[in-house]
């Protein structure tokens, strides 16, 4: 069974013909339905190379009993910690994902932002100290129809002094051979499953092209009627290109209300995306021998 094609946002500011089209990816599947035990389930994924790469790492089981996930969750909490992880019991899923230094770059551009707006003076040395910034910590959902669905984001932004700092502020996910339809899904967990305390998701994904890496940037939020949704799309690579509506939190996004009285919650923390495309290029993709579309 196959995943829907992957494509490019429709308004993140990179056009087809400037990605180059080719065929696109799709999530790789594989089914445990037949499966009776968590170690059959491993051996499984074991078969299918997944532990062995380290740049196309991202994979969907679907049809997991329940039970079966919960004892493979374990299973690989002990074995292979660094693979994020992700439960959609309703669905009968579970995704998993081995990070590379593509998936950690925005982590290090985040906590750069950070510094960049404490030193412009946009956040004071509290504030800033008091911003938490890890890699996926595991979250389980309490809204339906997300109900006991857990995900591990590549990155997790929370506050110091919130009453739910074991749930983030700000959440990113990053996606290179998992599909842009997969993230969203990811976004809609986070925004709608685990509750009001996830103010935005950022979701960073990148293209395969035959010249080279595109990318996009989406800041996602929830509307009026509490449904995730998309506030705006930058590209990130091709590097050159019209110039785009910057992305920006607000101060009350990160900081959850504790806000310095000489500024407002509204005030807007801008992202420079320029920094982004510099990080992600030195520390992710030269690593792993790809390059950026120009």
């Amino acid at each position: 069974m196959s995943s829907p094609l992957d494509s490019t946002p429709a308004n993140s500011g990179i056009s087809q013909q400037s990605c180059d089209s080719e065929e696109y990816a799709l999530d790789k599947e594989i089914s445990l339905d037949k499966i009776k035990s968590a170690d059959e389930a491993l051996a499984i994924i074991h078969g299918s190379g997944f532990f062995n790469q380290s740049v196309y790492s991202f994979v969907v089981l679907t049809s997991v009993d329940y039970d079966i996930a919960i004892d493979l969750l374990k299973l690989i909490d002990a074995k292979y910690p660094r693979v994020r992880k992700g439960l959609f019991s309703q669905r009968k899923v579970l995704t998993l994902k081995m990070p590379n230094y593509t998936h950690e770059a925005p982590l290090a551009w985040f906590g750069q932002q950070l510094t960049r707006w404490h030193i412009n003076g946009q956040l004071t040395p509290a504030e800033h100290l008091n911003v938490m910034v890890t890699a996926s910590p595991r979250v389980t959902a309490s809204n339906p129809p997300y109900t006991g669905d857990q995900k591990e984001p590549d990155t997790f932004i929370s506050y110091f002094g919130s009453p739910s700092l074991h749930e983030p502020r700000i959440v990113i996910e990053v996606g290179f051979s998992q599909t842009y339809l997969s993230l969203v899904e990811d976004a809609k967990l986070w925004l709608e499953g685990v509750g009001a305390s996830v103010r935005k998701v950022l979701l960073v994904k990148f293209f395969q092209r035959r010249q080279g890496v595109a990318g996009t940037i989406e800041l996602w939020g929830r509307n009026s009627a509490g449904s995730a949704y998309m506030i705006w799309g930058n590209r990130i690579f091709p590097v050159h290109g019209p110039f785009e509506r910057p992305i920006y939190l607000t101060k009350d996004d990160l900081l959850n209300g504790a806000v310095a009285s000489s500024s407002q919650g509204s005030d807007r923390l801008e992202f420079d995306i320029a920094s982004l495309r510099e990080i992600i290029t030195k520390t992710g993709l030269n690593l792993v021998g790809l390059t950026p579309l120009p």
